[in-house]
């Protein structure tokens, strides 16, 4: 039986945390130690808060990271709350198999060559769900940039003007996306672009060709099947 989480665990972590109290706190295999979440990062502490660790706590017998499948249930539950209305979407030809959002930065060079795969992934069946992450922040240069392109009259083809020809949009404002995007990537912890996640809250940092992607997703999808 796991152990119950002291009820005064949250308020002893508070002093180390700026006077924040963890958005969670819940117990782990290991006797007398706990997971707390502050957002999207994951530390473990003593039932008395004197000890606190930070980093991946693995099961040794499975070889699987117990922290990993914590944040990846939170992302489960993240991912449901997305608009893909909202989103940029690159639909997969023909049979839709696979589902992928793209947190992305207009001036990252590898978002750019990601999105050179973006056709090949739509032949495969993957549909590319683009979502904003200007990695300056709101108010940056490339947050502008992105609000050009999110407020366009044709969403993909102003991406496309950006990345595939390196030229800019028509400068215009509208009720948009953008921070709402970058803010949830944040609570994902996307801390790079481009990051890449599944509808079963996997997270894939970085660029990967688009036959790595699809062998990855169909892994994934057979794998969840048996």
């Amino acid at each position: 039986m796991a152990d119950a989480v002291p009820a005064d665990l949250g308020e002893k972590l508070k002093p180390m945390f700026g006077g924040k109290a963890p958005d969670s706190l819940k117990a782990t295999p290991i006797a007398n130690m706990f997971e707390a979440k502050f957002g999207g990062e994951i530390i473990y502490v003593s039932g008395d808060a004197r000890y606190v660790f930070a980093g991946e706590l693995i099961d040794a017998q499975t070889k699987s990271s117990l922290t990993e499948a914590s944040r990846s249930a939170d992302r489960i539950g993240l991912v449901k709350t997305i608009d893909a209305t909202k989103s940029i979407e690159f639909k997969a030809k023909g049979e839709e198999k696979h589902v992928l959002y793209a947190f992305t930065d207009v001036d990252c060079p590898f978002c750019v060559k990601l999105h050179k795969e973006v056709p090949a992934l739509n032949e495969k069946g993957v549909t590319v769900r683009y979502l904003a992450y200007p990695r300056a922040g709101v108010g940056s240069p490339a947050y502008k940039k992105m609000v050009n392109i999110w407020c366009a009259d044709d969403k993909a083809a102003a991406m496309n003007q950006v990345k595939n020809e390196g030229k800019e949009v028509t400068s215009k404002e509208c009720a948009n996306p953008v921070a709402d995007q970058f803010e949830l990537g944040q609570k994902l912890g996307v801390n790079g672009t481009p990051a890449l996640l599944t509808t079963d809250g996997t997270m894939i940092p970085g660029f990967r060709p688009a036959a790595d992607l699809v062998k990855m997703l169909d892994d994934a999808k057979a794998k969840a099947a048996k």
